[in-house]
């Protein structure tokens, strides 16, 4: 029985900051690459994989950051490498951030502050917070991730960053968490398959179903105006879903699904919970071996 190791990756680049562990850097990537090119053959997430006659690799790439493009793949390129790309659509085009990147920015590495506290304002999640030190800076990055992840609404989370922007008189981002922008990228590229990611990158589970229903029908309608193609594969935001989310994903003609539970497909997989491991910035021999691990694991 032929299995297949979905890698999850999300950016190729050298962040001055990077507290989430996103950002593999280039030169690292290469090299991860090159294992993987000379060790496994490497298939498209969208390829029939009962069809496959030995076990094989998957490289996909979740939020649509524009170093996937820029630093990646020139890379997957030189290799001959395909890989997906699992867009956001919601910041394509602009110099907006992911709400997480713009907090650690301004949060954790911003050098001026207007004070020693930061206040929320919210009907249920009110609260002032200390920020004088790093720690306690740290301790409020981690509870308003917490909080916006899957604790609020959409609406909430902007309005919640824009008093957070209005308290830190944040300037724009340097163009580090730049996302993606399609008049910078190569359209005709034969490597990178599109998927789906949502709108706003939103916890499934904690919408409802009208709400499910825009953030994954208006991603893969907007991404198939863009690159005038069909856009049949999805990824679930933050691994969170439920059957709703599933059902939702089968009306707009998904065909697959991937989530971020470790694990191997195998023949019988359901096509809308594919799992994957999550790949760091890992050296050569690190790498190796979590790889061979990976297949070790069932």
């Amino acid at each position: 029985m032929c299995r297949v190791l979905t890698l999850m990756y999300h950016r190729v680049n050298r962040l001055k900051q990077d507290k989430n562990y996103l950002a593999v850097v280039p030169d690292v990537f290469y090299e991860q690459m090159f294992f993987l090119k000379k060790n496994y053959p490497i298939v498209r997430l969208e390829q029939d994989w009962n069809e496959l006659d030995q076990d094989a690799v998957c490289v996909t790439f979740d939020d649509g950051y524009m170093d996937n493009y820029t630093n990646a793949l020139p890379i997957l390129q030189e290799l001959e490498i395909p890989a997906t790309i699992f867009i956001s659509t919601g910041g394509i085009n602009t110099y907006k951030e992911f709400w997480w990147d713009e907090l650690e920015r301004i949060l954790l590495f911003k050098e001026d502050r207007p004070g020693a506290t930061f206040s929320l304002k919210d009907k249920l999640f009110s609260c002032k917070w200390p920020v004088e030190s790093f720690l306690e800076r740290d301790a409020l990055y981690d509870t308003l991730v917490w909080l916006i992840k899957d604790k609020i609404s959409v609406n909430d989370m902007e309005n919640w960053m824009q008093q957070f922007r209005d308290w830190s008189n944040s300037e724009e981002q340097d163009g580090e968490n730049l996302l993606l922008q399609t008049d910078q990228i190569p359209m005709d590229s034969q490597l990178m398959t599109i998927g789906a990611h949502t709108v706003n990158h939103a916890c499934l589970n904690s919408l409802t179903e009208r709400e499910q229903s825009y953030e994954i029908g208006e991603s893969v309608r907007t991404l198939e105006n863009l690159f005038g193609r069909t856009v049949s594969i999805f990824s679930y935001p933050f691994g969170a879903y439920n059957k709703i989310s599933i059902e939702i994903c089968k009306k707009e003609h998904i065909t697959k699904a991937v989530t971020t539970s470790p694990g191997l497909w195998t023949s019988g997989c359901d096509a809308y919970q594919i799992p994957r491991f999550i790949v760091r910035n890992w050296s050569e021999a690190e790498y190796i071996q979590r790889i061979c691990g990976c297949w070790n694991s069932m």
